[in-house]
């Protein structure tokens, strides 16, 4: 697919940041970026349809209404029942939570997830096997993990049988990286999550994603340690590292034309270097990588780790934004 084409990402961002004027502009290009992946138009109408109905069903410090508000509110209005696919969602969301007392966005992530690629008959089943693969996290690395996991561990729930093998690539993974990054341990484990994905031996595509970190540096890409997670993705495109630079500088520059991505207003250089990289994944996401049997396949996966990390990566910058601009 190629996602900066005939000016539609650049018309979804002006109508969403129509609607959404207050919410962080990462936010709004990222529920742009969801239209525009699907060849979608966003309808304004629609969008405040949306959003009404999810403030009618949760107050103003509910989950549903925090960072990921907006993407939510975007997925409803691509749904035929609006109002089912958040009641939809609500429910996978309470079954994911059994056993927690409070609430948590990346739970509402990992519920999100299930929620669009699983069968109904199948999430209940998907919810349980989730906890306890994030349990298995936790359980290896209780100083790293956290509830920002637990997206990964839903991924892992819905590809199926083989898990273990899973955990232990990620481990393999880990183990390579952690050499490399000492000081990044956090992003170690989260690019291990993404990497386990596919099915190249752990020193081959670790070393592929160190020698990718490298040449995104060489080549003036260089993304902060908490964006370095998309990289982890572009391994496991269909590209090779020459051009994954390549085409990212390209997107960079386009994007930097764009409004929302360049300027004292804009979202800044390494937010904007984050969606090139993105967009470099989209469109070359690898074709007949599907799996046989119940297992997901590799493409859905992919898909699903890119939504993934940008979420996350937002809601960490947005995060960190607001911590400083408080100090």
């Amino acid at each position: 697919m190629e996602l900066i084409q005939d000016g539609l990402l650049s018309a979804n961002i002006d109508t969403i940041r129509s609607v959404f004027k207050t919410e962080y502009l990462s936010m709004q290009i990222l529920g742009a970026f969801i239209y525009t992946s699907q060849n979608r138009t966003a309808d304004a109408d629609r969008l405040r349809e949306c959003r009404k109905i999810m403030k009618s069903k949760h107050g103003f410090f509910s989950d549903f209404r925090g960072h990921l508000q907006l993407p939510l509110v975007v997925k409803m209005s691509m749904d035929a029942d609006p109002e089912g696919y958040l009641e939809g969602l609500e429910e996978t969301y309470r079954t994911l939570s059994q056993g927690y007392k409070l609430g948590h966005e990346s739970r509402l992530m990992a519920a999100l997830l299930l929620y669009d690629n699983a069968e109904a008959a199948d999430r209940a089943q998907l919810c349980g096997r989730t906890r306890e693969l994030y349990n298995l996290i936790r359980k290896n690395h209780p100083f790293l993990t956290d509830q920002s996991d637990m997206p990964f561990a839903a991924l892992m729930a819905m590809r199926g049988s083989g898990e273990e093998a899973q955990l232990q690539d990620t481990e393999a993974c880990y183990q390579i990286l952690k050499s490399r990054f000492p000081l990044s341990k956090n992003a170690s484990q989260t690019v291990s999550h993404i990497l386990a994905i596919s099915g190249v031996p752990s020193e081959e595509k670790s070393e592929r994603f160190i020698r990718m970190y490298d040449a995104f540096k060489t080549n003036k890409l260089r993304l902060p340690d908490y964006y370095m997670s998309i990289l982890a993705v572009l391994v496991n495109s269909d590209i090779s590292v020459e051009e994954a630079v390549r085409q990212t500088k390209a997107h960079e520059a386009a994007l930097k034309q764009m409004k929302g991505f360049h300027g004292l207003f804009g979202v800044g250089t390494q937010s904007r270097r984050m969606f090139a990289a993105a967009t470099t994944a989209m469109n070359n996401i690898p074709e007949n990588a599907a799996v046989e049997g119940a297992v997901m396949s590799t493409v859905l996966s992919i898909i699903i780790s890119i939504e993934i990390t940008i979420m996350m990566m937002i809601i960490i910058n947005t995060t960190n934004s607001a911590a400083a601009s408080s100090t």
